[in-house]
């Protein structure tokens, strides 16, 4: 069996099937060879739903350990599971505020295969599957807490993206987002299989936000602020547990530029914590961010506080709800930093290819002038009367 676990998503319109009929002949050369038996595939998926309970809340199976946030699968925990689709929700749709819809920024403009990594619940997935039904979409994350009925032409994997890939070299966008530090843990390994993977023409994204807080002036942390001493103390737990979160972006459009793209554009945005902002797209983009903190930062802190850090739960707890407090002041306009880093000269070409490519334009653009020419001198020699 592949590296990849596969799990049917069902089709809205071909229940059953992870892939419709039309995608099937590019099944093998988009996902690697996926050719277990029955029993085999049966194992594997019942395998992924198999979830590690710790405090009342549920984590991934595969690759156990590794991602430190939970995911509460829905269907066994209706509540925990709500919360959490919610929370991820949210701060997707806070964020398609902040970019005015965008899905993305690279300069694609006829995606053929778009691949999401870290895709979560697949909202970013489907919504791009929804504008691009003539793309081939693949969501992969750790966790199998997607949609089971989703478009034709869009499809999840449960993969660990930091092994070697087992999809196809013929890529079109390879998107993530909010995956530094707890997700990816080496930029420069990740990009270099981005780059190895994207077919002549490809682009990679990054959508990310700097784990260190800001304020704007008019509204600063107070003395001894809860936010910043949870940031500083899940900054301490991540970093024991191998997690880099002060990752900035410099540092990725350095990994960019190492692993072989050209000419990296950073956007910046910043996601506010709260509906401080004047501008109204952006005050709702902060009353989800506030909401989805408020919701989740226990399932978040929940592993790092006492898995990592040995924290008790009520000592959590108590935190926490100081924590929750500030979030909720008014007084309070604090933001993290919101980067997309993109390539924005040049198309994912090795620089081998690169030199081809420009050797092939300038050959073609001469090429084209020297037909021209002997085109017109051709009228003018077997048609006197059309020429001045």
């Amino acid at each position: 069996m592949s590296m990849s676990q596969s799990y049917t998503a069902q089709s809205a319109l071909l229940p059953g099937r992870s892939l419709p009929s039309s995608h099937d002949d590019d099944l093998d050369s988009t996902l690697g060879d996926d050719d277990s038996s029955g029993a085999e595939y049966c194992s594997a998926t019942e395998s992924i739903y198999d979830f590690r309970v710790e405090n009342g809340r549920t984590y991934h199976a595969y690759m156990d350990g590794k991602y430190l946030f939970p995911n509460d699968e829905p269907s066994s925990k209706p509540s925990m599971g709500l919360q959490v689709v919610l929370r991820m929700d949210i701060v997707y749709q806070a964020i398609t505020r902040i970019f005015n819809g965008k899905a993305f920024f690279a300069p694609v403009r006829h995606p053929h295969r778009v691949v999401d990594m870290g895709t979560g619940t697949g909202a970013w997935a489907i919504d791009v599957g929804d504008q691009y039904p003539e793309a081939h979409v693949i969501g992969i994350d750790l966790s199998p807490i997607q949609p089971k009925w989703v478009a034709p032409n869009v499809e999840f994997r449960v993969d660990d993206i930091e092994n070697p890939w087992a999809i196809s070299r013929s890529i079109s966008l390879i998107h993530s987002r909010l995956m530094s530090g707890h997700s990816i843990r080496s930029w420069p390994n990740y990009l270099r299989e981005c780059f190895s993977h994207l077919s002549p023409g490809g682009w990679v994204e990054a959508q990310e936000i700097s784990w260190l807080p800001l304020c704007s002036p008019s509204g600063p942390f107070p003395p001894e602020s809860s936010i910043l001493r949870w940031h500083s103390i899940f900054h301490r737990g991540m970093r024991n547990a191998g997690h880099n979160l002060c990752i900035s972006a410099e540092d990725i459009a350095r990994a960019m530029e190492e692993a072989g793209f050209i000419n990296v554009r950073v956007h910046r945005e910043i996601l506010p914590m709260g509906p401080w902002c004047s501008d109204r797209r952006m005050r709702e983009a902060g009353t989800l961010v506030r909401e989805s903190v408020l919701q989740g930062i226990g399932g978040i802190s929940s592993a790092v506080f006492t898995r990592i850090l040995g924290w008790g739960i009520l000592d959590m707890e108590l935190f926490l709800e100081r924590v929750r407090k500030e979030f909720r002041s008014k007084k309070i306009h604090g933001f993290w930093p919101l980067l997309v880093l993109h390539p924005s000269f040049f198309p994912c070409l090795p620089y081998p290819l690169l030199y081809i490519a420009e050797e092939s334009r300038h050959f073609f653009n001469n090429l084209q002038r020297e037909v021209l020419k002997h085109h017109v001198q051709l009228v003018r020699k077997n048609y006197p009367q059309l020429t001045p």
